[in-house]
């Protein structure tokens, strides 16, 4: 056991029954800067004396700001959510489910962000930074007037404690525990809002990728300790954004309400004009249909509308073609998302790469494609795609082919077919699979994915699950392939929490291999040489070098075939009624739906007439639908 852990073990055993460590002694947390100590080479303490005199700072203000100065606050906005989230907690066992964008990473600020368009750096918690003549450490002074949503002042503390806080085991988070462990040389603290961040290595875009750390509240986890699964597992991390959910707030199956509080951003350049509503409410509605049905009756202000039969089945919807209801379609230039279908490959048959490139020429997804999706989306060709030149272009995605696909399977051993069609191996057992997938409308084209699989001899049997049954099933790897989708950023693709070892296996203490829970690698990719090119790519430190390491593995990704490409998506749609307002062009280069940037607002003295008038069947005006392609990079 590491001498962290027996240190704070020792220390909670010598505290007083249910004892808590009160908030202004949280800055001396003992256990903190036992960690702090133990680890002199990356926590180091100067004053701010101690500051190079040749420092060139800067302040981000040749960057244009991008929210409407005409945005407005106030009002309620209210959408619907599939779903409760399993847990609020922000990391840890099912923490990285698709709620977290909303608690957490779209409502919360580190030292520097991106500005949205131009990608280059722009205040964050930060108001001035400078880096050092070697490139390898950033300086930041610190906003005085930054707070978390619980009105606690941020200081260069909670920078020290987030790498305390991620390292710590009982939080469970082993990919945090090695980014925070891996990608940072160390921090020093030379006052409450002055701090460097160095770096471990020379990397391009140095000074965004150390801009990049975030605070933790210490002051929020005084209680840290073995039970922190359990303990913070309902409880709303406070962030330094503009919403917070109060206990009262969070309604499980039922609603989600997110109030605005005295937000230290409102005044400053690059925040103010954003997150605007007073209130968003979440409503829990797990069907689909239903939902649509009550946004179309303006129970709810705006909805997601990339389902075809929803885009396109609006046009004959009273409220579009009376005027009220407003479809976007908004092009951004991101990295995309790998929507696909992710093989168990340490389950068998699944184990066998034959059978895996069999059956990704089983799944027919241009069919879907061109019928479910009326061709509006490309075909995705594989996992690494929107990185520029840091995507390897020649790699093409394996197509449908009933001749290729069972030419793989014979090499697997199923080379005959049984009295149904479906191939057999030589002991008599089926190519018969389980394929799931979330309940919502992408359920209908699997069956199209089923009908294409019969041709070329393989079974697959199909499961749709509510969303979160399906994410803790994929997260203990219980699944044999599963439709899927990871969020994708950043300047070029981080492999190995989906395709690294270290993600895949872990050893019971008996030294029996067993897969590996809660990580990002839900394929089980196992592959030496992958890993090799995966910690070079994380060691380099020349760009030319970095694209090589990375094509390299991409390369290898599409030979494991343990991902099955489906389809890009280009931007986002939208359908949203008038009292919801948009900036002029609508929405930010890299953002990748409504509520990244937070630059709407609401008019929410016009719903009840709007309202009113639509109920009572007058036109507001020709149905209007928008386009706007100003990002489109597709």
């Amino acid at each position: 056991m590491s001498p962290l852990v027996l240190a704070a073990l020792a220390l909670l055993a010598a505290a007083p029954a249910g004892a808590r460590m009160r908030a202004e002694d949280v800055h001396r947390d003992p256990r903190a800067e036992a960690f702090y100590r133990e680890n002199p080479a990356f926590f180091r303490f100067a004053k701010p004396e101690d500051l190079p005199g040749d420092l060139e700072w800067r302040d981000g203000s040749e960057q244009e700001e991008f929210a409407d100065p005409a945005a407005r606050r106030g009002g309620t906005h209210r959408l619907a959510l599939r779903a409760s989230p399993p847990v609020l907690r922000r990391v840890g066992p099912n923490a990285n489910n698709g709620f977290r964008g909303y608690a957490y990473d779209a409502n919360d600020f580190n030292l520097l962000g991106a500005h949205p368009n131009t990608l280059q750096p722009i205040p964050g918690l930060a108001t001035r930074w400078a880096m050092s003549r070697d490139g390898m450490t950033a300086y930041f002074r610190l906003d005085p007037g930054a707070r978390f949503t619980d009105g606690q002042p941020v200081t260069a503390d909670d920078f020290l404690f987030t790498f305390y806080f991620h390292r710590s085991p009982w939080i469970q988070a082993p990919w945090y525990a090695d980014f925070y462990t891996r990608e940072w040389g160390g921090v020093t603290r030379y006052d409450d809002h002055t701090l460097a961040v160095h770096a471990p290595r020379a990397r391009p875009d140095q000074l965004l990728l150390l801009g990049s750390l975030g605070p933790t509240p210490r002051h929020f986890f005084r209680d840290l300790g073995p039970d922190f699964v359990t303990a913070y597992a309902q409880r709303f991390q406070p962030t330094t954004g503009a919403y917070e959910i109060r206990p009262e707030n969070f309604r499980r199956d039922e609603s989600i309400t997110f109030t605005r509080v005295d937000w230290w951003g409102d005044s400053r350049r690059f925040h103010r004009h954003r997150y605007n509503p007073a209130a968003i409410e979440f409503r829990i509605v797990r069907e689909s249909d239903k939902a649509w049905q009550m946004f179309l009756q303006g129970e709810f202000d705006l909805s997601p509308a990339g389902t075809p039969r929803y885009w396109y089945g609006l046009n004959d919807e009273p409220a579009h073609r009376l005027g009220y209801v407003t479809k976007v379609q908004f092009y951004n230039d991101i990295p995309r998302p790998p929507y696909g279908v992710y093989l168990n490959g340490l389950r068998p048959p699944l184990d066998n790469r034959d059978l895996r490139v069999g059956v990704q020429h089983s799944l027919d997804f241009q069919r879907v494609i061109d019928t479910f999706y009326r061709g509006d989306y490309g075909r995705l060709d594989q996992f690494s795609e929107g990185f520029g030149e840091f995507t390897d272009r020649s790699i093409r995605a394996r197509p449908y082919s009933p001749a290729l696909a069972r030419a793989a399977f014979a090499r697997a051993g199923y080379d005959r077919a049984g009295p149904d069609g479906i191939l057999v191996d030589r002991d008599g057992r089926r190519l018969s699979l389980l394929l799931t997938g979330d309940d919502s409308d992408r359920r209908k084209f699997l069956a199209t994915l089923v009908e294409s699989a019969r041709r070329c001899g393989l079974e697959l049997r199909t499961e749709a699950l509510e969303h979160t049954t399906m994410y803790r099933k994929v997260m203990e790897k219980r699944h044999d392939m599963v439709f899927w989708a990871w969020n994708a950023s950043g300047k070029w693709p981080e492999l190995w929490q989906s395709h690294h070892s270290d993600n895949a296996l872990e050893r019971t203490p008996d030294g029996r291999a067993v897969p590996k829970r809660q990580t990002n690698n839900i394929t089980g990719t196992a592959n030496p040489e992958l890993d090799r090119l995966i910690d070079a790519f994380r060691a380099s430190t020349r760009e030319d070098e970095m694209r090589d390491l990375t094509h390299r593995a991409q390369r290898l990704v599409h030979e494991e075939a343990a991902f099955a490409p489906a389809f890009r998506v280009p931007g986002y749609r939208i359908a949203h009624w008038p009292w919801i307002r948009f900036p002029a062009d609508f929405d930010v280069r890299s953002s990748d739906e409504v509520y990244t940037y937070g630059l709407f607002w609401l008019e929410p003295e016009r719903r009840e007439a709007e309202l009113g008038a639509f109920q009572a069947g007058s036109r507001r005006g020709e149905p209007r639908t928008e386009v706007h392609d100003r990002w489109r990079a597709d």
